[in-house]
């Protein structure tokens, strides 16, 4: 594996917020207020919601772009768009992603729970940022959660789907405003995960199950049930033959036909329902799968997930990507992923993670597609020094939220005009010494008879310089208008 000259990851096209957004799901009926009990106050929009500003009321927009740290090659030579591993503010990350490019998004978000898995790595950035997202209580936990489902929501195609994972603590409220931002009717599943573990509770039963919350995009959602049947049950083949009918336990058992012809009939499987159980979790997977990280997900619940509502060449977003569970079963089952998260042990523990897998595939495999590694909001300056004149440019560019109007700058025409020129640094007038500056300054003629009370001031004909723009600047303290001009010298 090999590593490729780091350059900068152009961020999306600048477009406004009115181009960028879908107005929340027109809910009227879903929501309105009951008749019977009165003028009850319904709330019908998200909380954290503003009509004018969406969420960039809390979470104002920085449009800064990512920089490419390295190229991971991970073996295919053909030409191909690599994988993404950023570390950063997931919320402003995504904010660059162009809009309906993810075909599938999970997301194991920090549970409302208090617990500061992060101590055991040592990572003091997800320390405080967890601070921030708890200090609150409920509500700004939820307003945290809901500007990045919105935003998510804007990324996903319309065949796209996402999946939520989190725990008793909060499920019920984060139901509530998935329906107020994807639409009630878009609500699939409430996946409940049962597994099992020791328990030190003797004051009610163990709390041992997960919600994972299942939205689509549209109705056109992609879903593929065959892909993740799973046996019947022995129990349940020997009982079916004694029920009669046509539907429920005994689907496709009728009077005349032989019993090879009914076990066939239930021999691909069945869709599993929306109680998960058999996959195992915590210190219960295998120690060849476990890792270490503290809230590592098992790879046969994504594996689930993602052969579901999603196939070859698709997109996966995690931008919580903690272990890496999502990017390394994506890899494996020949999706293309994005992985996003703030912590820089997560981001290590990810790459590594990719890596190992991509060197333990059996050789008839075919070779794993590359990934970069990203950050965004903090750069090197040492790696953007060595970027050409035309990655600096792009930089600059995208970190300003800046377009390049033309490649081949036109010169603009010349104006024959007299010129005052001076410098901080030439010039004995106390007032006219700009206490922050020691650039030239040119002011026009029109100020001439100010200019000359001056003797250290230069007066100068300038038909070298071309004028492309005469803008006042602040008045120097004397009252004259001083005039910066943004100029460009033939050559």
């Amino acid at each position: 594996m090999t590593t490729q000259q780091p350059q900068q990851h152009d961020a999306n096209e600048s477009e406004s917020p009115e181009q960028l957004y879908e107005p929340l799901p027109p809910q009227e009926e879903f929501w309105r207020p009951p008749a019977r009990f009165g003028s009850v106050p319904v709330e019908q929009e998200p909380l954290g919601w503003d009509r004018q500003r969406r969420f960039e009321r809390h979470y104002p927009r920085v449009n800064l772009p990512t920089q490419i740290i390295e190229r991971v090659h991970l073996g295919k030579t053909e030409p191909h768009q690599p994988n993404r591993l950023i570390s950063g503010d997931n919320l402003h990350v995504m904010r660059q992603i162009p809009s309906n490019s993810i075909d599938l998004i999970y997301i194991d978000p920090p549970f409302f729970s208090g617990r500061q898995y992060n101590v055991l790595w040592g990572d003091n950035n997800e320390l405080r940022s967890f601070n921030d997202i708890w200090e609150d209580g409920m509500p700004g936990y939820l307003i945290w959660l809901n500007a990045r489902l919105f935003e998510m929501k804007r990324l996903l195609k319309p065949t796209g789907s996402i999946y939520v994972h989190c725990d008793w603590h909060a499920t019920h409220y984060i139901k509530v405003e998935m329906d107020k931002i994807f639409g009630h009717e878009n609500f699939r599943n409430e996946i409940v995960w049962c597994y099992a573990g020791p328990s030190n509770t003797n004051r009610w039963f163990p709390r041992k199950h997960d919600t994972i919350l299942f939205y689509a995009a549209t109705s056109k959602t992609v879903f593929n049930r065959d892909a993740v049947r799973v046996p019947y049950s022995d129990a349940f083949l020997a009982r079916r033959r004694y029920t009669e009918g046509s539907s429920g336990i005994a689907a496709g058992y009728s009077e005349g036909r032989d019993e090879k012809t009914v076990s066939e009939s239930f021999g691909e499987g069945k869709i599993p329902e929306d109680w998960w159980t058999g996959i195992q979790s915590g210190g219960m997977m295998s120690r060849k799968e476990r890792i270490g990280y503290p809230t590592q997900k098992p790879e046969a619940l994504l594996e689930r997930i993602i052969k579901a509502s999603s196939n070859e060449g698709d997109t996966v977003l995690d931008c919580f990507i903690g272990g890496g569970t999502t990017a390394s079963v994506a890899q494996r089952l020949n999706r293309r992923w994005i992985a996003i998260d703030q912590s820089q042990v997560a981001i290590a523990v990810t790459q590594e993670r990719i890596k190992q897998q991509a060197q333990t595939r059996e050789l008839e495999e075919e070779p794993y597609p590359d990934f970069t590694v990203e950050r965004w909001g903090v750069y090197e300056i040492d790696r953007l020094a060595q970027m050409d004149s035309d990655g600096f440019a792009k930089f600059v560019l995208a970190a300003f939220g800046a377009t390049r109007v033309t490649s081949t700058p036109v010169p603009p025409p010349i104006f024959k005009r007299t010129f005052y020129y001076w410098r901080r640094s030439e010039s004995s007038h106390p007032r006219l010494a700009q206490p922050d500056s020691d650039m030239g300054r040119l002011s026009c003629a029109r100020f001439a008879s100010h200019a000359r009370r001056c003797a250290d001031i230069r007066k100068r004909h300038s038909p070298h310089h071309s004028v492309s723009r005469c803008q006042p600047a602040r008045r120097n303290h004397a009252g004259m208008g001083i005039f910066t001009e943004r100029t460009h010298r033939r050559r």
